[in-house]
């Protein structure tokens, strides 16, 4: 009997496509997985033991880690209760995190740099109700980011430097799921792209919506937090208000038009 995910092709065994099938995946935070609460929202802030694999979560359960799928290691953490994102009950939300009020987001346990001349993917499932300087990605500092100006525009800072990427027509809507994806390829040329799917608008072709032109920076990028574009001390800036409900890196490998397409599906399909 085959298992689930496989099937037989002209007497071939294929497994499906998992983001695992592309190369170098650094960062893997997976919807409705491995995420916990250790604390829920009540003004005592009570100590809980909630998690997925228990399924025992609760409607505003202070999520403390989003953990490493896969054979990845790297968890998303929040110990600061303030700032810890909540897990929804609502079906259209359920799986996972919610960055509310602007305030929330959380550290990753390893900072990931995605080196000079390097090719690198990054996807991001999202719904975001404030697009005004919204942060998905970020670092202890504020030379590194990937953030949203407005709900027509991306904005990279690479060292400093600002590459920004705006839709040729149309906006995303504060009330859909997308899913972003940011790829540099051809190594020190370093050429940036940036794509989008959305399941009511934008929804472009199987492969996405191109946000802008193509621009070019092979620049160093370190992150170090999600739902923010930086956190330094006790202060934390650029916040995104909504939710993610996945957050990919495969930093070395630039997914080709094919695996966009295998990307945004699998993302989609959960």
């Amino acid at each position: 009997m085959l298992g689930l995910g496989n099937s037989i092709i002209s007497g071939v065994v294929s497994s499906e496509w998992t983001p695992e099938s592309l190369s170098n995946l650094t960062l893997w935070l997976k919807f409705n997985q491995n995420i916990t609460a250790d604390q829920d929202n009540s003004s005592s802030s009570s100590s809980i033991d909630h998690s997925t694999a228990a399924g025992n979560m609760g409607d505003e359960d202070r999520i403390n880690a989003w953990n490493a799928f896969g054979n990845t290691s790297i968890n998303a953490v929040q110990d600061v209760y303030a700032d810890k994102p909540l897990w929804e009950t609502d079906a259209a939300d359920a799986g996972g995190i919610k960055l509310h009020n602007g305030i929330k987001f959380m550290d990753l346990s390893a900072s990931i740099d995605l080196d000079a001349n390097t090719d690198f993917t990054i996807a991001i499932r999202f719904k975001c109700t404030n697009f005004s300087g919204a942060g998905l990605l970020g670092m202890a500092g504020t030379t590194d980011f990937v953030r949203f100006q407005s709900n027509t525009t991306v904005r990279l800072l690479i060292n400093n430097t600002q590459r920004n990427f705006a839709l040729a027509s149309g906006n995303m809507a504060t009330d859909e799921y997308y899913t972003l994806l940011i790829v540099r390829s051809d190594g020190s040329t370093g050429n940036l792209n940036v794509f989008i799917r959305g399941n009511e608008s934008l929804d472009g072709t199987a492969t996405g919506t191109q946000i802008g032109s193509q621009l070019t920076d092979a620049g160093e990028i370190t992150i170090s937090d999600i739902g923010a574009t930086s956190d330094v001390g006790s202060s934390d800036s650029g916040n995104f208000t909504g939710f993610f409900k996945d957050v990919l890196i495969w930093d070395g490998t630039a997914a080709s038009s094919g695996d966009r397409k295998e990307i945004f599906d699998y993302i989609e399909g959960q």
